[in-house]
């Protein structure tokens, strides 16, 4: 069976109909926890406009591309819609998942066209090149998605938000391992690819979400989702992940993302080992 075949195999809306809501509601959700969920629900709303935005481009027009992200733009919005449903359950007032995504996307209305104008340039003008990147950032971007999700099932006391993001994370995992398996078949044997996708993410790397909020909002989440050295460890990790793909060996524009927020940070969340190798310098 195709690697396609395989995902279209087990795709699917994911589960919530069969959840303990009562449950749910009774345990509620730290206010820790209704910030990330709600910027998970903002992010995860964003991937049917990038899917509109990619499917004009001619790359993206290969059969086994489209249906993949067909899958993908339709598993994320019941992302989308599965938290905004665990976020009213408990409580929280919060808009649906189709009106979320209209008024995020309103509010990222400057840096989404500026991302959509790039990219198409480069998919005109470097068309293999940039599927190559294509599958790159995907990859990095699942990799960091799962582990923000994985957190949460560590750390939660809600049974219901525990089992909810294990089945999101299943399918996180999946999206991450075809971006992953496209990336290294694109980079291997390839070392302009591999040059070009190392600048590329080398220059702009920032987190999945960082397209949509503000600069300041994105960090603010991210770190107080993974506080003190857990953003370091966590960012360490992923790379270590797409050090496996050709040519990647010593990626270090992750960590290097999270060192330089920390001076954004209240000093409270701030990652003791990065104070400490500042200090060091």
């Amino acid at each position: 069976m195709s690697d396609i075949a395989q995902h279209i195999a087990v795709s699917q809306r994911v589960e919530i109909d069969d959840l303990d809501w009562d449950l749910c509601r009774r345990v509620g959700l730290t206010e820790r926890e209704v910030e990330s969920l709600a910027f998970f629900a903002d992010v995860e709303s964003q991937t049917v406009y990038y899917f509109l935005e990619v499917a004009k481009l001619q790359v993206a027009r290969d059969p086994e591309l489209l249906t993949f992200l067909t899958m993908w733009n339709y598993e994320e919005y019941f992302h989308s819609h599965a938290i905004t449903r665990l976020l009213t359950e408990c409580g929280v007032p919060v808009q649906s998942a189709t009106e979320r995504s209209t008024q995020v996307r309103a509010g990222a209305r400057f840096k989404a066209a500026f991302e959509d104008f790039m990219q198409t340039m480069m998919a005109k003008l470097m068309p293999k090149r940039f599927v190559s990147l294509w599958m790159f950032w995907g990859a990095i971007q699942e990799c960091l998605t799962t582990q923000a999700y994985e957190e949460i099932i560590r750390s939660t006391k809600n049974p219901v938000l525990e089992e909810m993001f294990k089945r999101i994370a299943k399918q996180e995992r999946r999206h991450f391992a075809y971006y992953f398996n496209q990336a290294r078949e694109r980079l291997e044997n390839n070392p302009r690819n591999q040059k070009f996708c190392r600048f590329i993410v080398n220059k702009f790397y920032a987190p999945v979400g960082s397209g949509v909020k503000s600069e300041s909002d994105s960090v603010q989440l991210i770190a107080r989702l993974f506080p003190g050295d857990k953003i370091i460890e966590v960012m360490t990790y992923i790379e270590k992940r797409m050090a496996q793909l050709p040519g990647m060996e010593g990626l270090d524009a992750c960590s290097k993302w999270a060192h330089k927020i920390q001076p954004m940070l209240p000093e409270e969340m701030r990652a003791p080992s990065a104070q400490s190798e500042r200090a060091a310098a």
